[in-house]
């Protein structure tokens, strides 16, 4: 589909550029195009939510590939969220387990050559 459009935009360009709609592009203006097409919604967001969460896991995903160029601002909105949950005495979603409990220990990874 990509190639079809840059096709589309370089034959439009000519096409303008001789009826004087557009200033002349350089040579290598459709060397510079990019597409971006709109985000499709998930078919099964659950799926799609497990799906993610074990590529970060797995160290295959990462969280800038998921949320994007700001994942640093997304995620230290998270952190002041969860810490205004604490601070209120209130349990925060993300440490629920699935029977229902709250999590109380955090995953931590040990490095042997550390002992």
């Amino acid at each position: 589909m990509e190639q079809i459009c840059d096709w589309t935009l370089y034959r439009w360009s000519i096409w303008a550029n001789k009826r004087g709609l557009i200033a002349r592009q350089p040579d290598t203006f459709i060397a510079n195009v990019a597409w971006s097409w709109p985000k499709m919604d998930e078919i099964d967001e659950l799926q799609h939510q497990n799906a993610v969460e074990k590529k970060i896991k797995n160290m295959v995903g990462s969280f800038k590939e998921e949320l994007g160029a700001d994942w640093k601002e997304k995620l230290t909105t998270i952190k002041d969220e969860i810490n205004w949950f604490k601070e209120n005495g209130l349990p925060h979603p993300a440490f629920e387990m699935k029977s229902g409990g709250e999590r109380t220990g955090v995953d931590e990874i040990s490095n042997e050559e550390d002992k």
